[in-house]
């Protein structure tokens, strides 16, 4: 959770006080021990105030089990990604994730354990892209990436696997099944680019169990 709403509060109230310290002080000769005292009371009202902002922003944005982006802030950030991508002529990649034999973790270990291993995977994930792209939770063990400036998205497909190797030795069965999409070859929205990236990963899901 960042500390942005929590630093603006708190130096917003320290600015204001100086300043109204600073003009009694200037015009009276000096400060009350009031103002000593209600200084600090002021700094954590304004402190408590930027943590409650901070919490409405992080769970407004980011998946409460896993901890990286949710479908919402998807939905919102695609819509600024596309205009940027336009005003520069650049495509976006996109990447359709689905977690293969999850199920069979649940049914064996329970869900707390599938919790985990969820979590395990979003940390993967973020260390296979690059700080430009998003990362994000779609629901349910489908996760979603946008990649922003990417005409083929398939070259993030050998650093994913990479990482999702270290899985393996404590989850033997799992794997992950990938389809991609390319705005604006293949779709103009979110809502048609994702059926074909979907479309794309049920295919490689069959291909697998063959």
């Amino acid at each position: 959770m960042k500390y942005k709403g929590r630093i603006v509060t708190f130096l917003l109230v320290l600015g204001i006080n100086s300043i109204y310290i600073a003009y009694y002080f200037f015009r009276d000769g000096f400060i009350s021990r009031m103002e000593y005292i209600g200084l600090p009371i002021l700094l954590a009202l304004a402190w408590w105030f930027g943590r409650q902002y901070d919490r409405a922003k992080f769970f407004s944005e980011k998946d409460a089990l896993t901890g990286i982006y949710n479908r919402r802030f998807v939905e919102y950030i695609f819509l600024k990604i596309k205009a940027r991508a336009d005003r520069k002529g650049q495509e976006i990649g996109i990447l359709f994730i689905d977690v293969n034999n999850f199920k069979t973790i649940n049914d064996q270990f329970g869900h707390k354990e599938g919790d985990q291993l969820l979590m395990i995977i979003a940390r993967q994930l973020e260390k296979a892209v690059l700080n430009t792209d998003i990362v994000a939770r779609w629901g349910g063990d489908e996760f979603i990436i946008l990649s922003p400036g990417k005409a083929n998205p398939t070259e993030l497909l050998g650093s994913i696997n990479l990482n999702l190797k270290v899985i393996s030795s404590s989850y033997s069965d799992i794997s992950v099944s990938v389809g991609t999409a390319i705005y604006p070859a293949e779709g103009k929205t979110l809502d048609a680019l994702l059926p074909v990236a979907d479309k794309k990963m049920y295919n490689m899901k069959i291909r697998l169990k063959a």
